[in-house]
């Protein structure tokens, strides 16, 4: 059918390709666990596009189908881990990552829902609507993950995959959050900005898993990289040995932190859609040389 304005969307690396038109059925932040797992960052963001106004452009074969629950299906590109569209609990209607559209979407999000499982370090300080589950009128069942086994005692963080086959530690706490408002990183996380924060590489250490991470690299001159669960899609830490820190996507963290100073990089990248209200520091790219090692470090 005739699409008017259609909003183009992409996986990462660009092997899948779709495209958007309004009017959407919704447009909301989920805070479930499963959705943090999933996205790697604070929550997920999707918008509720009827069937007659998404279309698939490329790369259907490319896409990775993993089941969490019943619900629904939680699909990702098997080469660069970005969360794609997926069937929603409406057969009539897509569940789109918001992060995977191209410029503006033409809507604000309206809500956030399950909030009451969000992060323990996460503070909300936008006006938009909160629900603790699903919002009224929807009678779906509530599945929360169940609670991953406990460390060994010695660790300040800890955290895991989606599907449980990859985990982690760290015996040093993380120190802050840095959300990445960068095109790459929206796609890659397909999330409003990418939230990650840093420990010292030698505090930190897989406890299982490890072979079952995929690293994805954007060809040169770009060094952008990103590594997933190749059984789930859920974005994993990324370590290496040219850099002093671990990655850590927040979405991945299993122990409950208390809130953390952040900062806010790329905000001249954002999308149209993505308000940034709460006070932390605020830099249009990367923030000053000087600044790099207290915000950082």
């Amino acid at each position: 059918p005739s699409m008017n304005d259609p909003k183009r969307g992409a996986c990462l690396c660009g092997a899948i390709t779709f495209e958007i038109a309004p009017p959407y059925r919704w447009f909301a932040h989920c805070h479930c666990s499963m959705c943090r797992k999933h996205s790697g960052s604070f929550h997920g963001t999707g918008v509720g596009v009827p069937r007659e106004r998404f279309r698939w452009l490329s790369g259907e074969d490319q896409i990775a189908h993993y089941r969490a629950t019943g619900a629904f299906e939680r699909p990702f590109c098997r080469r660069c881990g970005s969360v794609v569209p997926a069937e929603s609990h409406d057969p009539d209607v897509m569940h789109v990552p918001a992060g995977l559209v191209e410029g503006d979407i033409g809507e604000q999000p309206r809500t956030h829902i399950f909030v009451g499982s969000k992060a323990s370090f996460e503070a909300i300080s936008d006006s938009l609507p909160q629900y603790p589950a699903y919002p009224p009128g929807l009678d779906l069942p509530s599945v929360e993950l169940a609670p991953r086994p406990p460390g060994s005692g010695n660790e300040r963080v800890s955290g895991s995959c989606l599907c449980g086959t990859i985990a982690y530690q760290a015996t040093s706490a993380p120190r802050r959050i840095v959300c990445c408002h960068c095109s790459l990183c929206r796609r890659a996380f397909s999330a409003p900005c990418g939230s990650t924060t840093f420990v010292p590489r030698q505090s930190f250490r897989w406890t299982r898993g490890r072979d079952r991470i995929v690293t994805y690299r954007l060809q040169p001159p770009h060094t952008y990289s990103t590594s997933f669960c190749a059984e789930c899609g859920s974005l994993v830490p990324g370590v290496s040995h040219e850099v002093r820190f671990a990655l850590l996507p927040v979405g991945s963290i299993d122990t409950a932190l208390q809130p953390l100073p952040m900062a806010h990089i790329y905000l001249g990248s954002k999308t149209p859609w993505d308000e940034v209200t709460d006070t932390w520091p605020r830099f249009d790219e990367l923030p000053p040389q000087d600044q790099i090692d207290e915000l950082f470090g």
